[in-house]
C-alpha cells in the first residue's frame, strides 16, 4: 500500500469514528426520498445536518463582522506598538533583561543547542550588557538576543538590529557565523568572495520532458543600506522600506514589469488565496514575532510580482526584500536569468547593506553572504524509500533535502520532495546555482537507474 492510499484509509476511519460518514449518509438518504428534489441541494443537505446553522445571508453577516472585527484588533496592535515605541528603556531596565534572559537560557537543562547558548558567555555578557550600536538605532545586546532568551528551543537564538550589530557585537556574531556556516577552519579576513552570477546561459533546463520537477525556485534577500533591520525598524522606516522599493519597481521592463500591492489594501479572503499560491506572506512565527519582526502589521508589507507570476517581491516579510524568481518546471536556466536581471535593476535605484567580511547582511546570521536559497520541486519516488540513501547522496552533493511541505523529510508525500543548496557563505551565486544544477542531474540520475533496475527485475 502507497503513502496516499494508506492516508485515505486512516482518513476515511477517522471520517467513520467522528460520525461524519453516518451524517453524510443520512443526509442523503433524505434528500433521496424527498418527493419534490429543491434546486439547491448542497443547502438541503446542509440545513437537514445542522438546523441551527446560519444561512447564508446570516453567514455573510457574520463573516463581515468578523472582517470588521480583525481590522480593529490590527489597529489595536499597531497602536500599542506606538505606545510601546515611545517608553524607552533605562539602561538599568537593559541590565535586568539582558539578565533574567541569560539566566533563563542557561538555566534550561533541556534545551542546550542554542548558538546563542554556546558562544554567549559569561565575559562576554558581562562586556556587551550595555554597549549600543550607533545612534540613532542605538540597539543593545537584549534587542539581538530577545527572542534566543525566551526561545531556548531556537537553533541560533540572534537576529541582527542593524548592519552595525555585526561589528558592535562581534565576539558574539562571528563565531555563530562561523560555525553555523562551516567555517571554523576559515581564517581568511574575508568569508565571502565578491558577488559573481557568473555566465547564466551555463544554468540550464534540468528536465525537458518535465517527469521529475514539478517546480523551480530561487531567492535572495536584501536590506537597504543606511536603514535598521526589523528588530529595530519604527513604523515610519516600515514605510519608508515600502515606498523606496515600490519607486524601484516602476522602471522594471520586460517580463519582469508588474504591479505592487500593499497588504493592507488587499482583503482577508484575497491574501488567504495569494498565500496558498505562494505569491504572498504571512505572519504568525513565535520566534520572529519575540524578535519584533510583526511589529505595526499589516504597515509597510507588500508584494510585488508580473502577471505570471514568476518574478515577486515581498517587502519587509523578514528582511527588507526577498526577491524570488520562479517557474512551474525544471527551467533554472530561466529562473536563474529573471532573478538577476531583477535584482540588477533594483540595485540601480537602491543600494544594499553588504560587509567587507560576511558579504550581504540580513537579520538572521544563517542567510547572510549570497543570501541565496536555489531549488526545486521534484519527485523521486524511488529514491524517497530509501531515505539514508537519500540523506547520504544529498550531503555528497552538499543539497539539503526538505519534505513536501518544506518541512521534515519524513513529510514527503508521493516521492515530491524540495531539493536545496545548502551553503549561502563562503561561495559565489553562480556556484551556488550551480551546485542545485549539477546535484539536480545527479539524482535524476540515480532516480533513472533505480527505474531500470526495477524494469530489469
Amino acid at each position: 500500500m502507497t503513502s496516499i492510499e494508506s492516508k485515505r484509509v486512516q482518513y476515511r476511519k477517522y471520517l467513520e469514528r467522528a460520525g461524519v460518514i453516518d451524517a453524510l449518509s443520512k443526509a442523503l438518504i433524505k434528500l433521496y426520498e424527498e418527493q419534490n428534489k429543491p434546486e439547491d441541494a448542497i443547502r438541503f443537505v446542509r440545513k437537514f445536518m445542522c438546523e441551527s446553522c446560519p444561512d447564508d445571508a446570516q453567514y455573510d453577516v457574520m463573516k463581515n463582522d468578523l472582517e470588521e472585527a480583525k481590522t480593529h484588533i490590527s489597529k489595536l496592535e499597531q497602536e500599542l506598538e506606538r505606545l510601546r515605541g515611545q517608553i524607552k528603556k533605562s539602561p538599568e531596565e537593559y541590565q535586568e533583561l539582558t539578565t533574567e534572559g541569560y539566566k533563563s537560557l542557561m538555566d534550561d537543562e533541556e534545551n542546550v543547542s542554542s548558538l546563542l547558548r554556546k558562544y554567549l558567555t559569561p565575559e562576554l555578557l558581562e562586556e556587551y550588557m550595555l554597549v549600543t550600536t550607533p545612534a540613532p538605532v542605538d540597539a543593545y545586546l537584549y534587542d539581538c538576543a530577545v527572542s534566543g532568551f525566551e526561545h531556548h528551543d531556537a537553533p541560533v537564538g540572534i537576529f541582527a538590529a542593524d548592519a552595525d550589530s555585526y561589528d558592535v557585537f562581534n565576539k558574539l556574531f562571528d563565531p555563530i557565523i562561523k560555525d553555523y556556516h562551516g567555517q571554523m577552519d576559515n581564517e581568511n579576513d574575508v568569508l565571502q568572495k565578491d558577488p559573481d552570477f557568473g555566465n547564466v546561459d551555463e544554468i540550464e533546463n534540468l528536465d525537458p520532458e518535465r517527469k521529475y520537477i514539478l517546480s523551480a525556485r530561487i531567492r535572495v534577500a536584501r536590506n537597504i543600506e543606511g536603514l535598521p533591520f526589523f528588530p529595530k525598524l519604527t513604523e515610519k522606516q516600515f514605510i519608508e522600506v515600502e515606498e523606496k522599493v515600490r519607486s524601484a519597481t516602476e522602471t522594471m521592463d520586460g517580463e519582469l514589469v508588474g504591479s505592487y500591492l500593499t497588504m493592507a489594501d488587499i482583503d482577508a479572503e484575497t491574501q488567504a488565496e495569494m498565500v496558498k499560491r505562494h505569491i504572498l506572506f504571512q505572519r504568525g512565527d513565535e520566534k520572529l514575532t519575540t524578535a519584533g519582526c510583526y511589529r505595526f502589521w499589516p504597515t509597510g508589507r507588500g508584494v510585488y510580482h508580473n502577471p505570471a507570476e514568476t518574478f515577486l517581491i515581498w517587502v519587509n516579510r523578514q528582511d527588507h526584500v526577498h526577491i524570488m524568481s520562479m517557474a512551474q518546471c525544471g527551467d533554472l536556466g530561466d529562473v536563474y536569468n529573471r532573478l538577476v536581471n531583477g535584482l540588477t535593476e533594483l540595485e540601480k535605484t537602491l543600494a544594499f547593506a553588504r560587509h567587507p567580511r560576511y558579504g550581504n547582511l540580513t537579520a538572521c546570521p544563517t542567510n547572510l553572504g549570497t543570501t541565496l536559497r536555489a531549488s526545486v520541486h521534484i519527485r523521486l519516488p524511488l529514491l524517497s524509500k530509501d531515505p539514508d540513501r537519500l540523506i547520504a547522496l544529498a550531503e555528497e552533493l552538499q543539497l539539503q533535502v526538505r519534505g513536501t511541505d518544506g518541512g521534515e523529510l519524513a513529510t514527503v508525500e508521493d516521492g515530491v520532495m524540495d531539493i536545496s543548496n545548502k551553503r549561502k557563505l563562503g561561495f559565489t551565486e553562480f556556484e551556488l546555482v550551480k551546485t542545485l544544477q549539477d546535484g539536480v542531474v545527479a539524482l535524476i540520475n540515480a532516480e533513472e537507474e533505480l527505474e531500470i533496475a526495477g524494469q530489469e527485475g
